[in-house]
């Protein structure tokens, strides 16, 4: 009788147990699925996203390099140096209306001897065109930085990349110790990076791929103005996919 005792109380606990245990995986395996799918939402809508940050106040810079890399390559131009890909560009650039919203002081034509190093060393221009700027040592070491993450960018997502920059522009915008010129040279930077990232690995056109020498020509050109640093974006990144010379 204390066997058949002792069975009938195990066995309903076995069976609580089992039935406690079917619950709980059950539970688990319900939340699992939740939480999957709220990632995976979370994953289309910054792969979703768009390559503005209103916040940036030099994010038309970023804009204007897409726009006019647009019409330049809707153009389907076959240009094989350096000089005709600055002229088409200068064209195209002095059509588009939003061009004056920059408030550039004039449009000076671009330096092609730059943007002919530039595409041949973009590394150790960068370094020399920083090292020699008129910016705070603090702001050189910032853009310094940013730049050689931008490296690093190349296999990432475009909304990982995204959050990156914003969240670097937040801070620059937010730094004490920049002066209100260093951060248009930085922010221009970031914008034209943050676009041309953008136009290589959402749109996945063909005729683009983003390069160090397109965002080395961006924060050069910078260091002058920002409608500088469009042209030289654009020139020394279309050289740079086309492998034209001078």
């Amino acid at each position: 009788m204390k066997n058949i005792s002792l069975c009938l109380v195990v066995f309903p606990l076995l069976i609580i147990s089992c039935t406690a245990d079917s619950v709980d995986t059950s539970d688990n395996s319900t939340d699992s699925k939740v939480n999957s799918k709220k990632l995976e939402k979370s994953a289309r809508l910054v792969e979703n996203l768009p390559p503005e940050n209103p916040a940036n106040v030099y994010d038309l810079a970023g804009k204007l390099h897409n726009d006019i890399l647009d019409t330049y390559l809707a153009g389907n131009y076959q240009y094989n140096t350096i000089s005709q890909i600055s002229q088409q560009i200068e064209a195209i650039a002095v059509m588009n209306n939003d061009l004056a919203l920059l408030n550039f002081a004039t449009n000076v034509p671009v330096n092609l001897e730059e943007i002919q190093a530039i595409v041949n060393n973009p590394e150790a221009e960068l370094d020399e065109a920083i090292v020699n700027s008129s910016m705070t040592n603090a702001a050189k070491g910032s853009l310094s930085t940013f730049m050689n993450a931008a490296l690093l960018w190349e296999n990432e997502e475009y909304g990982t990349i995204y959050q990156s920059i914003v969240s670097y522009e937040s801070s620059v915008m937010t730094n004490s110790q920049f002066s209100s010129e260093d951060k248009r040279i930085i922010l221009t930077t970031s914008s034209i990076a943050r676009y041309s990232l953008y136009y290589s690995k959402e749109r996945k056109d063909k005729d683009w791929e983003t390069s160090v020498g397109n965002r080395v020509g961006g924060a050069s050109g910078a260091l002058d103005q920002s409608l500088t640093a469009i042209k030289m974006a654009l020139i020394t990144g279309i050289s740079q996919n086309n492998l034209v010379t001078d």
